[in-house]
């Protein structure tokens, strides 16, 4: 089956300013929540995001259609975040959504909910950064084993491998914790 960006991609690899603006609407608020997951800092995410999309405008000629452009372009988002990580020399764990949906509990069961999510993404930000960013490609941006490979630029059996180190490792760590009722 045919990507459906091809056309658009290829077009945008010919210099249409129109085809790029099209691709840019269609993928900006997948950019940006997944930016925004790395990052946490609105204002940074929105100049990552830029940037990002500078890249796909000059190196579209590279695009070669071996996989999506979804994954092409999601491969850059997660290569950028990483270098934007290494260039400031400083390590931080991946948030994940940190908005907790107000349930109408009382206000220590909201407080409770609130500081298992913290433990949880301490947990997940304790993870090495190929079982991190496998694990957030898998579980929390609903990408297949195989796309997380291509993304990854790894095999599919590395890519598995990654996927259940981390879930065996969240396991491992919060097991105890939830029989200590601490989750």
């Amino acid at each position: 089956m045919l990507d459906p960006d091809s056309e658009l991609i290829r077009k945008v690899s010919d210099g249409d300013g129109k085809s790029f603006t099209e691709l840019v609407d269609k993928y900006k608020n997948r950019v940006f929540s997944t930016v925004y997951r790395y990052v946490k800092d609105p204002s940074m995410t929105e100049d990552l995001a830029q940037e990002i999309f500078i890249k796909v405008w000059k190196n579209a000629r590279t695009f070669k259609g071996k996989s999506a452009f979804s994954t092409w372009l999601y491969r850059i988002v997660v290569n950028h975040c990483l270098s934007f990580h290494s260039r400031r020399k400083r390590h931080r764990t991946v948030e994940l959504d940190e908005s907790i949906p107000d349930s109408g509990g009382s206000l220590e069961e909201r407080m409770d909910k609130r500081a298992k999510s913290e433990l949880i993404r301490q947990t997940v930000g304790a993870l090495n950064r190929r079982q991190r960013i496998a694990l957030i490609l898998f579980k929390f941006e609903g990408y297949s084993c195989k796309e997380v490979a291509e993304i990854m630029g790894i095999s599919f059996s590395a890519a598995q491998s990654l996927i259940f180190r981390a879930i065996d490792n969240l396991r491992k760590k919060l097991t105890p914790l939830r029989e200590s009722r601490k989750i």
